[in-house]
């Protein structure tokens, strides 16, 4: 089985902390995968430092590193590396500040398969949205909204995801309330969890402002919207 880890974007600020949440969930995802690979979007040069820190990890098959300014979106739609993430059976999609607690990557692979889910997240402590972390640990929900923080995933899973976002909303938000629409199935599974580790306080204008046009598109105005018209879950499964 072949593992990619994918950080979709790697850089300031708490760029030493930041590296220290790699460290750490690559140690994570080696307790139980002795050989993946990892592809790493480095938006503020940081290359010497990623790179020294990598080079400890002698479990990595292959290390990816694209080095580009840019937004989320911007840095995977032309991504040079985008053939090869093919080549894989499971991508972990992930962002530089979420930290990985108690993850079992088998064990959540098990799971997705048994309930066919296109992404499947552990509960995501200090997310945005309660729907995120507000189940007992025996629980996986089946959900129509699934924040971007940790997905579990296939590459043509990955492809399908990228397909429905755009190069105007490159920030990506609102797209993760849109999954039922787009007809993507997403759970939580909550026996296992990772930190949502700096959450800033100034709110992102122009992302705010993107994905209003981009929810427009579908004749939503916004997320608050959305949520009042469908619930975040659809299922509760005690697992």
């Amino acid at each position: 089985m072949k593992i990619l880890y994918y950080l979709g974007a790697f850089g300031s600020p708490e760029i030493e902390s930041k590296i220290k949440i790699l460290e750490n969930n690559l140690k994570i995802i080696n307790k139980n995968i002795s050989k993946f690979s990892i592809l790493i979007n480095d938006y503020s040069s940081c290359e010497k430092k990623i790179k020294n820190s990598l080079n400890k990890f002698k479990f990595l098959d292959n290390i990816y590193y694209n080095n580009k300014k840019g937004v989320l979106y911007e840095l995977w739609i032309n991504n040079p590396f985008n053939l090869e993430i093919h080549k894989y059976d499971y991508i972990i999609l992930t962002l530089d500040d979420v930290e990985f607690r108690n993850i079992n990557i088998l064990d959540m692979i098990n799971y997705k398969n048994k309930f066919n889910l296109n992404i499947l997240s552990p509960k995501i402590s200090n997310a945005t949205h309660d729907f995120m972390f507000d189940k007992p640990n025996n629980i996986l929900t089946i959900n129509n909204f699934n924040e971007m923080y940790f997905y579990l995933m296939t590459p043509k899973d990955y492809f399908y995801y990228l397909s429905i976002n755009t190069i105007e909303n490159k920030w990506l938000w609102g797209v993760d309330f849109m999954f039922n629409y787009f007809k993507i199935k997403t759970g939580i599974i909550f026996k296992y969890e990772a930190l949502h580790k700096f959450k800033f306080k100034n709110d992102n204008t122009e992302a705010r402002y993107l994905m209003k046009k981009y929810l427009k598109n579908f004749g939503e105005n916004d997320t608050e919207e959305i949520k009042r018209k469908i619930p975040a879950v659809k299922n509760i499964i005690k697992i």
